[in-house]
Formats: C-alpha cells, structure tokens, sequence
C-alpha cells in the first residue's frame, strides 16, 4: 500500500510478511484441503460466511468526538489484551515489541530512517507498541473466516503532535497502491478506514484482503490492520477492535501494560527543522 518508490516496496513487504511469517507449509496445506473439501472445489466466494464472533455485523460502537486530552502512558497498556479479540488467538512473540527511537523511524512509515528521526523529534513521540495476534490454524483458520490482526499504537507528548502524526499516516495510508477509503463510523476525535485486497491466502484461490482503520484521540495515534479472507472480511472488524484501545484510553476498560515486554521510553529527542512535505 505504498505511495511510491522504496515505501511501496516497505510497506507491501510489511502487510506480506505480516501474513507469511512463521506460518507452516502443513497448516496451510489443510486449511487449503478443509476449504476444498466442504466446498466440493467449488467457487463459493460469493455465499460463505464467516463464523467469527461478531462477524458480518456493522461497527457502531465506541465513542465518536469527546474528550482530547493528554493520557499517560505507557502505550503498550492501550493495545487490546488477548481475552478480549473475537475468537482463539495467539501472540505472534517474533514481531511483537515496544518501540525505541530506532525501530520508529526506521519503520514502513517513512522512506528513511533519518526521514522517521525527523518526525519523531518534530511530533514529540514519548512511547510506541506493536502486537501481532495470530488466529488459531493460522493461514488454516484464514481459509475458514477468522484473520490475523495487527495494532500499532503510539503516544505523543501532546496533542499537537498526535494531530500531524494522524494526518501523515492518513496520507499514506491513502496514496498506497491499491488502496480503497472505506465507509464506517467515527471513532475519536479523527479516524480513517482503508482496504487493499492483495494476493491470495497461502497457496489457495480465496482472494486476501487487509483493512486498516485509523484513529486519535488525544496524544494517542493507533491502528488497527486485519489480514484475512475476502469473502469473509469487511472493516468493520477492524474498527471493532479499535473501539476496545478508544475504550482503554477513555477508561472505560480496565489498561493494563502487558508483560515481560518492556517499553523503552523516547528521551531526550531535541526539536529540529520540520522535515520535507510527504509526496
């Protein structure tokens, strides 16, 4: 879903190895032989349903504008705890971390890493954390409607600068290669949805599609992707999963810092010149 260049090739690698890594050939293989086998190798995209709590329903939840304000961190306590996704799921521990300084800017955000030390020092970034859930059968489970789930959540010293961090990712998000605006509620004080659909599920014929809805409210910037089948998906999942971090940023739920994974902090990062405008 990049917008040009080296951000194409990072962020279409990112979403790709998101699905890929660590996924065994033999879960694939019989997720591929389920699929087959109770759909006689016929192509019934158009009449298969998810069975994932929840699925198929619209997202309306969650709270639309209200408070703006400054909250502590650290950010790792507004990710979702496992318990609380639809569905059996697992932490993928590989690409699960709190973000320094160094894995900032040298994320698929930017198109260099001193491009993403420029941001971070201008937005004031104070803390970041990203957790990958893996579904139970893995790219097995894609094929029978549940989806892998990726959220990113960042904290900014105020709310300023959670504002111009929202607005860059919007821009990319929306200039990416293939990727279609989608329509959904509010959520926070800004918000935005996003679909690419890319590729296939492992070596089956179901078409793969990844939603990502975006948020902030106050000095919090999170995003929340699903990778899965298209048949299955639309963004409404991942919009429901947003309202739980919305939820644990208002208090509504109870934000607890996940452990053994520390969350190294975002120090002493002296204000520069504003880097160049996004393409």
């Amino acid at each position: 879903m990049p917008t040009a260049g080296r951000r194409r090739q990072a962020y279409s690698t990112s979403w790709i190895v998101i699905l890929l890594g660590g996924l065994g050939v033999l879960a694939v293989m019989a997720g591929i032989v389920v699929y087959l086998v109770r759909n006689s190798g016929q192509d019934v995209s158009a009449t298969v349903k998810d069975t994932t709590p929840g699925a198929g329903a619209k997202s309306t939840g969650g709270t639309e504008g209200g408070p703006d304000n400054v909250v502590q961190g650290p950010a790792s306590r507004f990710s979702p705890a496992i318990g609380e996704l639809p569905g059996r799921y697992g932490v993928d521990v590989s690409n699960t971390f709190a973000q320094n300084i160094s894995t900032f800017a040298s994320s698929y955000l930017f198109k260099s890493s001193n491009e993403g030390a420029d941001y971070a020092r201008q937005w004031k970034i104070l803390d970041g954390y990203n957790v990958i859930y893996q579904p139970d059968g893995l790219n097995a489970g894609v094929l029978q409607g549940r989806y892998y789930v990726s959220v990113e959540t960042y904290l900014f010293q105020d709310v300023a600068g959670a504002k111009a961090a929202f607005a860059y990712m919007d821009q990319l998000f929306t200039k990416n290669q293939g990727s279609v605006k989608q329509q959904t509620k509010g959520l926070g004080l800004q918000s935005g949805a996003y679909q690419i659909i890319q590729g296939t599920v492992g070596a089956s014929d179901m078409k793969q599609v990844y939603h990502r809805f975006l948020f902030r409210r106050g000095n919090v910037v999170a995003t929340v992707m699903t990778t899965g089948g298209e048949p299955f998906m639309t963004i409404d999942r991942a919009r429901d999963i947003a309202v739980i971090i919305d939820d644990r940023i208002l208090g509504k739920r109870a934000a607890t810092t996940p452990t053994p994974i520390p969350t190294p902090s975002f120090n002493n990062i002296a204000p520069t010149a504003a880097p160049p405008a996004t393409p």
